[in-house]
């Protein structure tokens, strides 16, 4: 996780520049952190890791809680610990997801291949 951290001293130093070029969520942003600023407030922006339970991965891809378990354990899915439970980032997901659905197509590609040239 990272974390930035903004101060009240700091946002008054510096006035808010107008930047109508800036997309409406960035605007926003600066728009709160100054109201905050000006009232005294410091301002922690927080960025982490998207991820999902075990639970979660099992029911997008259809299979049971303890298959996606079972598939940490031996190192085919990568998870981040939180505490004493396992975590899935969304990116592991989809490349697991990825793979699952290439080993699928390869396993039926023979078959594929046969039907389509009877």
């Amino acid at each position: 996780m990272i974390t930035f951290t903004i101060s009240p001293d700091t946002v008054r130093a510096e006035p808010l520049p107008d930047r109508p070029d800036l997309p409406t969520w960035a605007r926003d942003a600066l728009s709160f952190v100054v109201k905050a600023g000006q009232a005294g407030e410091t301002v922690s922006l927080e960025a982490r890791l998207e991820t999902m339970t075990p639970a979660e991965m099992a029911d997008r891809l259809g299979i049971s809680r303890p298959t996606v378990s079972r598939r940490i354990a031996e190192g085919s899915i990568r998870s981040v610990k939180i505490g004493n439970r396992h975590r899935i980032p969304v990116a592991e997901f989809e490349r697991y997801r990825s793979q699952l659905l290439q080993d699928m197509a390869d396993h039926y590609m023979d078959d594929i291949e046969a039907d389509l040239l009877a």
